[in-house]
């Protein structure tokens, strides 16, 4: 046998020694199977046979972290056999050229390759697993799915949102690195809640942590356009035997613009931040706002309190906020309807349900019932208006079956949509500020109580500030209505 051949035994003889360890092998094994896993999962994610947010979450966010553990395995398993064979009185002669960067040796060369080639393979194994870590996690099944209980109300209504179209990190996190690793920072605090099971319940709005509207709601929407005065038609019905209609029209004043191109006023050109800046002070919540600042166009400012009694300075300087979209849209992806109102939806899309009597009422009043899971409240929801028409209607529930049958799904989706016993979620816990009629909305500082020292300027609470009747509470559909829908 040669030197060299001696040579190269005695070296790789060392590294199997020193990899002889349960660690060392370990990390092997780890290391081996997780990434030849990583590798099947990105072939399956390019062939678009990846689909399910539990697998890629194992695939790009579990398995790398397992890859690495491995990796920091080996050395310190090796480092520890080394040790325990010096301490064992290792002879020289068992220790000598370990580890011997000697690149003359084509021993050291070969390792040194194989080691650079595994490395670069690592790297390409670890960067691609992150791309698609980073990839999976941005996509709404990832948000919506990968924590069922917990993110069930969102997801499901933002399913039935205006918005089911865009992507939850569109609004959540927006473009840009510095939102982004915030984002992520954040998001290990909520993995770690919901592991150890101490998370809100139900979820909280993000009130305090989310993106400014300027850098996410107006990357689509455009609030300096003047858009004018805008018609709505709101149906309403009794909860009667008739499930009676009532019809109130009237135009909001939506306006917007700016004085730069000549047109401006209106609810969003007084209260977006463009010619006027509209900062505030409230409580935790923003329920409840007691300072109001108005920079108008010509720079003279404004300060709106109650009874004179504002914060401090300090206050003020930490917690004063300038109004944008979410302020008064503060629901306009994850919305829990107002049970009579989302009961008036039904009926407004599915006019049929009208001859039910008392449909309205019956629905609501199931509805607006105790459960103790989310899926037997849909089932008692449905359970109940079909034992209600049975009951009190047989010969209509005999006649009609298929229309008691569909109100009583269609009321069931709406408890569905609205309702989640195990999270502590419903219409009351979320609030919606549009408008006024179900909670305080518009009028948090509109209520004529608000006003500037000495009083010379009070917020105003006058109706048509903000819109004007052009029917109320009228028991025909707007014949106007009709001439609009035609052109």
């Amino acid at each position: 046998m040669t030197a060299s051949t001696e040579d190269r035994k005695k070296f790789f003889g060392r590294l199997f020694n020193y990899a002889n360890n349960a660690i060392t092998i370990a990390g092997v094994v780890l290391t081996t199977i997780s990434g030849l896993l990583i590798i099947v999962f990105l072939s399956a994610q390019l062939w678009g046979g990846l689909d399910n947010p539990y697998i890629g979450l194992f695939a790009y966010v579990v398995l790398p972290m397992i890859f690495i553990l491995g990796l920091i395995e080996i050395p310190i398993g090796m480092w520890r056999r080394r040790r325990k064979l010096i301490k064992d009185g290792a002879t020289e002669e068992e220790l000598t050229d370990f580890p011997r960067l000697d690149f003359n040796q084509p021993e050291m060369r070969r390792v040194a390759t194989i080691v650079l080639v595994m490395t670069a393979l690592n790297a390409v194994i670890l960067g691609a697993a992150s791309f698609f870590a980073v990839e999976e996690m941005e996509t709404v099944e990832f948000c919506g799915e990968t924590c069922h209980t917990v993110m069930q109300p969102e997801y499901t209504a933002y399913q039935d949102s205006p918005h089911s179209r865009v992507a939850c990190v569109d609004c959540h996190i927006g473009p840009g690195a510095s939102w982004f690793v915030r984002s992520k920072l954040d998001g290990l605090r909520q993995v770690w809640r919901t592991a150890v099971n101490t998370y809100d319940r139900p979820i909280s709005s993000p009130i305090h942590t989310l993106r400014p509207a300027r850098e996410t709601c107006e990357q689509c929407h455009w609030p300096n356009k003047h858009h004018g005065d805008k018609l709505r038609i709101f149906s309403r019905y009794k909860t009667d035997e008739a499930n009676s209609p009532s019809y109130t029209a009237m135009l909001l004043r939506t306006g917007g613009g700016s004085l730069d191109i000549g047109r401006a006023g209106g609810i969003h050109w007084w209260h977006i931040y463009s010619d006027n800046r509209i900062r505030y002070v409230g409580d935790e919540s923003r329920e409840d706002i007691y300072w109001v600042e108005l920079t108008t166009p010509d720079g003279s400012v404004r300060t709106y309190t109650r009874d004179g009694e504002g914060p401090t300075a300090e206050e003020i300087e930490a917690e004063a906020r300038i109004m944008d979209c979410v302020d008064c849209h503060n629901r306009p992806t994850h919305t829990f309807h107002v049970p009579a109102k989302g009961i008036d939806w039904i009926i407004d899309t599915h006019p049929e349900l009208r001859s039910l009597p008392y449909y309205k009422k019956q629905a609501v009043k199931a509805i607006e019932g105790e459960y103790e899971s989310h899926a037997s409240g849909m089932a008692a929801v449905r359970d109940a208006l079909t034992e209600f028409y049975t009951a009190e209607y047989p010969e209509l529930a005999a006649e009609q079956p298929d229309l008691v049958s569909r109100g009583a799904d269609l009321a069931a989706q709406e408890f569905g949509k609205t309702v989640f016993p195990s999270m502590g979620t419903n219409w009351e816990t979320h609030p919606n500020h549009i408008g006024h009629d179900d909670f305080p909305g518009c009028m948090r500082c509109h209520d004529d109580e608000m006003s500037t020292a000495g009083g010379e300027y009070t917020i105003p609470m006058d109706c048509e500030t903000c819109h004007i009747f052009l029917l109320e509470d009228s028991k025909e559909y707007p014949e106007f209505a009709y001439a609009l829908e035609a052109n």
